[in-house]
């Protein structure tokens, strides 16, 4: 190739300013919402900074040797730009399908909708379909976090203690340092079973195995209390013994 060929090509392989803000916009829509964006999207955007943009030349650009290297180089599945060539009923199957509200199955929307399963799978394989139907489960997710919040905080609020142990577990409560309740529940255990138990052996052994069980080391064990010296009797009940001659 020429010297003159190259620099011709070069110059028609040079992007634009609206180019390359077609590129940017592409990119973060795809690298921050894994969205690509309709041919009407991008139109609206580049008007901002190129108010004579129009989807004819937002098409032209899509055409662009260059144009398609930087969007293919990146990654993004930029041939789904646009959801126009989707049927009203492939629009409505997706809308009913991921509606998350709706507690129906899968084959229950798609028979009252009159679709067969056959025919929706079908259309899963269309990158256009596909598309659409990620973006309304992408925003299925966001919007079902305030319920599952409420929720939550529902079975706390009524004593569900599984709700309550994985809220404590999360937030670090249970290994809180400052006011350990593990600590305290495994100090009332001790106190009940020295109440109750009146071998001092099994006292300190079981007391010895529940610590060595706990993680948590700021755990004492109190050993019970032992009988050390003579014993000594009361004065009068020598004095009975020693009048009854024993």
């Amino acid at each position: 190739m020429t010297d003159r060929r190259k620099q011709y090509w070069a110059i028609r392989e040079t992007l634009s300013s609206a180019e390359k803000d077609l590129i940017a916009y592409y990119e973060l829509q795809w690298m921050l919402r894994h969205h690509v964006p309709t041919i009407e999207e991008v139109t609206q955007h580049l008007k901002k900074a190129h108010p004579t943009t129009n989807a004819m030349s937002v098409n032209y650009y899509l055409q662009r040797r260059g144009v398609i290297k930087g969007l293919d180089n990146r990654g993004i599945p930029w041939r789904q730009h646009s959801q126009s060539e989707l049927t009203q009923t492939q629009v409505a199957t997706a809308i009913v399908v991921m509606n998350f509200a709706d507690d129906r199955t899968i084959p229950q929307k798609l028979e009252q909708l009159g679709i067969l399963p056959a025919t929706y799978y079908a259309w899963l394989n269309d990158p256009q379909f596909k598309n659409l139907v990620d973006n309304l489960s992408d925003q299925n997710l966001t919007n079902i976090r305030p319920a599952a919040i409420a929720e939550f905080t529902r079975k706390i609020n009524g004593g569900d203690w599984n709700a309550i142990k994985f809220w404590l577990e999360t937030t670090g409560e249970l290994s809180n340092n400052d006011a350990p309740q593990s600590e305290q529940m495994l100090k009332f255990i001790i106190e009940i079973i020295q109440e109750e138990i009146k071998d001092p052996e099994v006292i300190v052994r079981i007391a010895q195995r529940i610590k060595a069980a706990s993680q948590n080391r700021t755990l004492e064990i109190t050993p019970p209390l032992e009988l050390t010296g003579e014993l000594v009797e009361d004065q009068e009940l020598i004095e009975a013994k020693k009048k009854l001659g024993v």
